[in-house]
C-alpha cells in the first residue's frame, strides 16, 4: 500500500498521507515521496494548486519514533539526521512554489505534522482536529519551519507558550489564534477544501505564486524593501498573459478565464 496518495482533480492535485494505522506519521519513506512529488508539482505547469490531507482519524501526528518502515529508526540520530534533511527540502519547497497549498486538517496534527499542516499557505480544519507542538514532551526541538511559520501566525508570546508546553490546541481555538482559516464539520472538510483550491487554480497562478513569496518575506523586511519587492514583481505581473485576460475581462464586463501563464 502506498504511503502517500495522489490523484489530480482538474488543474488540482490531491495529496493524502497513507499511515492511517499510526494517525499518519512521518518515516523516511513517505518523506522522501512528498518531498520528491511536490518538487516535481513546482514544476508542473497543469497544476495550480495543491490539496494536502490525511487518511483515517488523524492528519499527522510527525515523526515515526518506531521507524516504521522507514530507512532507518525514528529514534536513532542517524534516522533523526536524515528525516531533518527532507524535512527542509520538503518545507522550503512547499513555501517557495508558485503554487498555493491548502491543508484539509482531518484530525490531530502534531509535532513535524503540525508544522506540516502551517507550512499550507491556507488551512480547513475539522471542527474536532487540535494542532499539538508536542516536541518538549520528547526533550526534542521544534522541526519542520515550526521556528518560522508559528510566531508569524500566532506572535512571538503565543509561540513560545504553545512551544514550550505542548498543550493541545483544538480547531475552534487555533480560527482564534489565526493558524487556521475554516473550520467545518467533518463531511464539509474536503469541500471546503477542494473548493478553496478550485477558486485558486482559476486564478492568476504567477501573480498568486509572486505574492506569495513577498508575504513570506515581509516579515523580516522593511518597508523600503517590502517596495522594491511590489515594484519588481509588478514589472513580471504586468508581462504575463493574465494580465491581458484580466484587464480585457474587465473591460467587456466579463468573468476572467486565467491561464496561469
Amino acid at each position: 500500500m502506498d504511503e502517500v496518495l495522489f490523484r489530480r482533480e482538474g488543474a488540482v492535485e490531491v495529496v493524502t498521507l497513507n499511515r492511517p494505522e499510526v494517525l499518519n506519521a512521518f518515516n523516511f519513506n513517505m518523506l522522501l515521496a512528498l518531498t520528491r512529488r511536490f518538487e516535481e508539482l513546482e514544476q508542473d505547469d497543469e497544476v495550480r494548486a495543491v490539496v494536502v490531507t490525511g487518511e483515517g482519524r488523524g492528519f499527522c501526528t510527525g515523526a515515526d519514533l518506531t521507524g516504521g518502515g522507514a530507512r532507518s529508526d525514528g529514534h536513532t540520530p542517524m534516522g533523526m539526521r536524515l528525516s531533518a534533511g527532507l524535512y527542509s527540502r520538503l518545507i522550503r519547497t512547499m513555501a517557495e512554489m508558485e503554487k498555493p497549498v491548502v491543508g484539509a486538517v482531518n484530525g490531530d496534527a502534531a509535532g513535524a505534522g503540525c508544522n506540516f499542516a502551517l507550512a499550507c499557505d491556507l488551512l480547513v480544519a475539522w471542527e474536532r482536529a487540535r494542532f499539538i507542538q508536542v516536541f518538549v514532551r520528547r526533550g526534542l526541538v521544534a522541526d519542520a519551519g515550526g521556528t518560522f511559520f508559528l510566531p508569524r501566525l500566532v506572535g512571538l508570546a503565543r509561540a513560545k507558550e504553545l512551544m514550550f508546553f505542548g498543550e493541545p490546541v483544538d480547531a475552534r481555538r487555533a480560527y482564534e489564534l489565526g493558524l487556521v482559516n475554516r473550520v467545518v464539520p467533518h463531511e464539509r472538510l474536503m469541500e471546503e477544501a477542494m473548493e478553496l483550491a478550485g477558486k485558486l487554480a482559476e486564478g492568476p497562478t504567477r501573480a498568486i505564486g509572486m505574492m506569495k513569496r513577498m508575504l513570506n518575506r515581509s516579515f523580516e523586511s522593511d518597508l523600503s524593501t517590502c517596495l522594491d519587492f511590489e515594484a519588481t514583481f509588478q514589472g513580471i505581473a504586468v508581462s504575463t498573459a493574465d494580465v491581458v485576460e484580466g484587464i480585457t475581462s474587465f473591460l467587456q464586463k466579463r468573468k476572467p478565464e486565467f491561464k496561469g501563464r
